[in-house]
């Protein structure tokens, strides 16, 4: 989540404060894409994903496996 905090703090200082003319890059452009990168990565951030694997034998001894991602919210 510190990634895209800074992103957006950058991109913030790109697109608000800098008021520089360059003749390849347009820095209002290049800070929005720099905060659309870091809200991105905080909204990444804030849901967490974990594979769990399940074991079980039925009553013949034959073992099944069974794998579940789950998704977790952040909160």
């Amino acid at each position: 989540m510190r990634t895209g905090i800074v992103l957006l703090i950058i991109g913030a200082i790109f697109t608000f404060a800098l008021r520089t003319d360059g003749s390849w890059v347009n820095t209002r452009v290049l800070g929005v894409i720099l905060m659309l990168g870091g809200l991105a990565f905080i909204v990444r951030a804030r849901v967490h994903r974990r594979t769990v694997v399940v074991h079980e034998t039925d009553a013949d001894g034959v073992e099944h496996e069974e794998r579940k991602v789950v998704e977790e919210s952040g909160d």
